[in-house]
């Protein structure tokens, strides 16, 4: 989960203008599953135990029969394992209506590399990022004793990429919305931000219909269940990093009964508002940069941010963006760079201390005059390959999550100034670009109709939270909140850098994870890793 820098908004339940954290894949379409004549196993039909407690009128997508068909991606991963396959599910549009309209999620599935004990259900955070993409890396998302126990599940939530995505804009009113200067009363005020979001709604909406009002997190988790169901599980199984573990909490909430072995890595807290949660990740992301120039200054000779002190560097990155902001400056391929090109583009590689040769890299051009280095990161987080096309529709999936979850209604001009203020003390060098996401969901054609609220899943089986002590995404104190929230939790600490711990190889959490995972082991309370 990344902030969404100076286009004004706000990545996962999450932060209000923030960047946005995509799978770096750059991925194509997924084939439609068709009948079960072409030979590959099906799934469904499910009855029993699998379905108990579901509602007469949602029984026929509970015990519904899909086809695991191969999947197709444009660019594949190099090392993609050729087992996996791709089916898709029929849900009710909206589920107050389950005679109505439906609409389609789309899963993929590695099979168990020994005897499976059953399905994995995986988010890798969001919201708007593919599920089925970051199965093409799923050697990088668990261990190869998870990978051996379990048949491994990734979807796209509902409106996401092949889960028949939301289309609002084209390529090149991506770029131009990229490229728009950062909120400011005077030149850009929130009446302009909410003009602009309130016209691309409307687009949104003339080219996915109702679809664009029922993609909240709540409708999401229901998802999950008639995919539990189909895929034959009396309970579900779930890992989830980073808005995954919002996605899981809800399910939680709303399924109980169906808990099985849940982790949550790196933890959002469900109370917070999005001005709350924009503060957090701003003054979060500024210590994982000041953490990157230590790094820079003591182990690489000829630093490229140079200076004495880290004061003098981050004031040195500060300028190059402030210069962005204040200049016409056009990329090679043409492109207007804005600012907020420049802030994604140092953001992303704070997301692992294992990219941080990326920034120095970009930032060693971007000194010398070079911006091309950070647009590339930037255009990664948005899903935007060389040739200029969007291969995902994450950037506004990411919106419509966003303002389905998070009330916006009653803020007013006022405190989006003054909380811009605190961004600006707070991180100097992103806040001044992280302000006012509540006026884009002001715009938006639909919004919640709940303010954010504590999550206990009162009921549900134990679930494990890990939450890393520096992560610049999902502070530390949002899982410790989430852990606190939930009836039954464990917090475990990973005392580290970078965003959620379970993927950083860290052998000591691994070890935990999968405890829980494959023998139901909590660690000892108050466990901390390394």
């Amino acid at each position: 989960m990344i902030p969404r820098a100076a286009t004004p908004r706000s990545r996962a339940s999450l932060p209000a203008a923030g960047v946005l954290t995509a799978a770096a894949l750059v991925l194509g379409g997924c084939s439609a599953p068709g009948d079960a004549t072409s030979g590959e196993p099906t799934s469904g039909g499910a009855s029993g135990a699998v379905v108990a407690g579901a509602p007469e009128e949602l029984q026929r997508f509970y015990t519904q029969t899909v086809a695991w068909e191969e999947c197709t991606f444009e660019v594949p991963a190099e090392g993609a394992d050729d087992a996996l396959r791709c089916a898709e599910v029929e849900v009710p549009l909206d589920y107050d209506d389950p005679g109505g309209e439906t609409t389609t999620v789309v899963m993929s599935r590695l099979p168990a590399a020994g005897e499976a004990r059953g399905s994995l259900l995986f988010n890798p955070g969001g919201p708007g990022v593919s599920g089925v993409d970051a199965m093409l890396s799923a050697e990088y998302m668990v261990t190869d004793d998870v990978r051996a126990a379990y048949d491994l599940v990734g979807f796209d939530p509902r409106g996401v990429g092949r889960s028949a995505g939301i289309a609002c804009l084209d390529d090149e009113e991506l770029d131009a919305l990229r490229a728009a200067p950062a909120p400011d009363p005077a030149d850009r005020p929130a009446e302009e931000i909410r003009a602009e979001y309130e016209r691309i709604g409307a687009e949104c909406v003339r080219n996915a219909g109702e679809l664009v009002a029922e993609m909240g997190t709540e409708s999401a988790a229901r998802d999950l269940d008639v995919m539990r169901a189909v895929l034959g599980d009396e309970r579900a199984a779930y890992l989830g990093f980073s808005y995954g573990t919002h996605l899981g909490s809800v399910y939680a909430e709303l399924f109980p009964e169906r808990v099985g072995r849940f982790v949550f890595d790196g933890g959002v807290d469900p109370t917070l508002g999005s001005g709350e949660a924009t503060l957090d990740q701003a003054r979060a992301f500024e210590e994982n940069l000041r953490h990157w120039v230590r790094h820079c200054q003591t182990e690489i000779r000829g630093c490229v941010v140079g200076g004495t002190t880290v004061d003098e560097a981050t004031e040195r990155i500060q300028e190059l963006i402030a210069s962005v902001a204040d200049e016409d400056v056009t990329a090679p391929d043409g492109r207007r760079v804005s600012a907020a090109n420049v802030v994604e583009g140092v953001l992303a590689p704070l997301y692992s201390t294992r990219t941080y040769p990326a920034l120095d890299d970009a930032l060693a051009r971007a000194f010398d005059g070079d911006l091309s280095a950070l647009m590339r990161l930037s255009d990664s987080i948005h899903g935007r390959d060389p040739e200029g096309r969007y291969t995902n529709n994450t950037t506004l999936a990411f919106t419509a999550v966003t303002c389905l979850d998070r009330s916006a209604e009653d803020v007013t001009d006022a405190q989006m100034a003054a909380l811009q203020e605190e961004l600006e003390q707070a991180s100097p060098t992103f806040g001044p670009y992280l302000g006012y996401g509540d006026a884009m969901c002001q715009g938006w054609p639909v919004g919640p109709e709940e303010e954010p609220r504590p999550i206990d899943a009162a009921g549900a089986d134990p679930v494990l939270v890990v939450g890393t002590t520096h992560d610049p995404a999902t502070p530390y104190a949002w899982s410790e909140a989430l852990a606190g929230q939930l009836d039954a939790a464990r917090l475990l600490t990973y005392e580290g850098w970078g965003h959620t711990a379970y993927t950083s190889g860290d052998p000591c959490v691994q070890e935990a994870v999968d405890g829980y995972l494959l023998e139901g082991e909590l660690p000892p309370e108050g466990a901390t890793c390394p």
